[in-house]
C-alpha cells in the first residue's frame, strides 16, 4: 500500500534527529533507524530512491570523475544526482556531497517568473542555462555532520514538491515550452554564465550539458514529479 510522504511526520524525526551529536554520526548512511551518516553511495541514494518507485541508472562520465546517476518518477518526469568528494569515484561511495538537479526549457519563460520560483521553493535554486536556452533546477545536500535517513529523503521529496508546483503552474497558464525563446525581462536571476566564485554552489551535472539537455526534452512533455512512499 502507497501512501503520500508526511512531510509534518518526517520534520518531527529530523527534529529529534537534531539532538543527536555529530560525533555519533557513522561514515556511511545506516541502513535504518535514526542514526546519521557523513557520507553516502549511489547505492544507497538508489535503494532510498526505489522507496518512492523511482527508478535509477548509472552513467559513466565521459570526463571521468564520478558517474550520474539518471532518476526516473513514475509520472515520466526525470532528475540526476550528482556525487562530489567521494572516497571512491568509480562507484560512487563514501560521498560527502551529492546534488539533486533537473532540466527544462526556458522558452515562454520569464525572468520574473524564475525569480518568484528561487523565493517560493522550499529548497530548490533554479538558474538560467543560456547557451542551450535551458533551466536547472538544483539542491544540494551536504553529508559531513550526519544526514538521516528520513532527511534525506525528505530533502528530495521537497525538491520534487518545489518541481510539481513549478511544472504545475506552468501547465496551468498553457505556456509553451519552445526551446527557441530566452526568458523574457532582465532581473537579478541568476546565470550559469556568471563569473564563478570560489564557494559557488554547483549548477550543473552533466559533461558539456548533455544530460541536461536530454532531460530538459524529456521534461518538456506532459510529465509529473509528484511520488509516493512506501508505507
Amino acid at each position: 500500500m502507497l501512501k503520500t510522504l508526511k512531510l509534518l511526520a518526517a520534520s518531527a524525526a529530523i527534529g529529534l534527529a537534531g539532538g543527536v551529536s555529530p560525533v555519533l554520526a557513522q561514515n556511511s548512511m545506516p541502513a535504518a533507524g535514526g542514526g546519521l551518516g557523513n557520507s553516502i553511495s549511489a547505492a544507497e541514494v538508489s535503494a532510498m530512491l526505489a522507496e518512492f518507485s523511482i527508478a535509477t541508472e548509472l552513467r559513466a562520465n565521459p570526463a571521468g570523475g564520478a558517474p550520474t546517476m539518471v532518476a526516473s518518477i513514475p509520472g515520466g518526469a526525470k532528475f540526476l544526482v550528482g556525487f562530489f568528494e567521494c572516497a571512491d569515484a568509480a562507484k560512487p561511495a563514501g560521498c560527502k556531497q551529492i546534488m539533486i538537479s533537473t532540466a527544462m526549457s526556458s522558452g515562454g519563460v520569464a525572468f520574473d517568473e524564475l525569480n518568484a520560483f528561487n523565493g517560493q521553493s522550499s529548497v530548490t535554486t533554479v538558474v538560467y542555462e543560456p547557451t542551450n536556452q535551458i533551466l536547472i533546477f538544483g539542491r544540494n545536500i551536504f553529508m559531513p555532520g550526519g544526514v538521516g535517513r528520513e532527511n534525506f529523503k525528505l530533502q528530495v521529496s521537497l525538491f520534487l514538491g518545489d518541481m510539481q508546483n513549478y511544472v504545475t503552474a506552468r501547465r496551468s497558464t498553457a505556456k509553451s515550452v519552445s526551446f527557441m525563446e530566452s526568458p523574457k525581462l532582465k532581473s537579478k536571476i541568476t546565470s550559469i554564465t556568471a563569473p564563478a566564485e570560489t564557494d559557488a554552489p554547483r549548477v550543473a551535472i552533466g559533461y558539456d550539458r548533455a544530460t541536461e539537455i536530454e532531460l530538459a526534452i524529456a521534461n518538456s512533455f506532459d510529465v509529473d514529479f509528484a511520488v509516493t512512499a512506501d508505507e
